[in-house]
């Protein structure tokens, strides 16, 4: 393949961005060794001057690269796509900086494949998003068979301020689980939990085991069965289902 080489203009939405992160999202199929090639021979620059490849640019900054132009952001036929996905998502909140979703059981926070159905397809054909820039991006994520509320970003900026305040611990994240049997009101659990890389399987494990912290408070509930009220103070795989 010859590439050509083109300039372009770094968008609101990646202002403050490591460049090497936006030619990434820009150039996908691109492979990682061909960039990182072109930062060492000096073939990326920003305003004309070279740069490396962990640099920030601002909005507005002119990148120059040794590629042609891959018809950067998701495309009309994606965004059509995105449309027409079904079925619908339930939009909780929206505003021009953020969404909150209800996200269904059995659907994933993220797609798996190039195009595949997601928290991001649905959300956007919810919206009708029409920004070929950028998409609805998730802030956090929520297991494929949990089900709850998750907050997208819709621009950069937000997206960058969302995850400071997810990096502070300025967020609180609660769950109702509803458990077999009876349980005291409240309380706290903490045994360590360890992902078997073979079996991907997340259980308690007291000797390899990361710190996991877990608390609890009884809404309802009888001999049987109970309603809690979950708080994860930790972030663990599939904590709240194996505590």
């Amino acid at each position: 393949m010859i590439y050509m080489g083109q300039d372009f203009r770094v968008s609101a939405h990646d202002d403050g961005r490591r460049i090497d992160r936006i030619i990434r999202k820009k150039w996908p199929d691109l492979p990682l060794s061909a960039i990182m090639r072109s930062f060492r021979k000096g073939m990326v620059k920003v305003d004309g001057r070279r740069v490396d490849f962990s640099s920030r640019v601002a909005s507005g900054n002119c990148v120059s690269v040794p590629w042609d132009d891959p018809e950067a952001g998701i495309g009309k036929d994606a965004l059509a796509r995105f449309r027409d996905s079904r079925p619908e998502i339930e939009i909780i909140y929206a505003d021009n900086d953020i969404c909150i979703v209800n996200k269904p059981w059995n659907l994933l926070s993220q797609p798996d494949t190039a195009g595949g159905e997601s928290v991001i397809s649905r959300t956007a054909a919810a919206l009708d998003w029409k920004d070929t820039t950028f998409m609805p991006t998730p802030v956090h994520r929520l297991d494929r068979n949990t089900s709850g509320a998750m907050v997208l970003a819709l621009n950069g900026v937000a997206l960058r301020g969302l995850h400071e305040a997810w990096r502070r611990e300025g967020v609180r994240k609660t769950y109702l689980a509803l458990v077999s049997g009876e349980t005291p009101d409240q309380g706290r659990i903490d045994s360590p939990l360890l992902k078997t890389g073979e079996e991907n399987i997340v259980g308690v494990d007291t000797d390899r085991g990361r710190y996991a912290l877990t608390r609890f408070e009884k809404i309802n509930g009888d001999p049987s069965v109970s309603l809690l009220l979950v708080e994860l103070l930790t972030g663990r795989s599939h904590q709240a289902r194996v505590h």
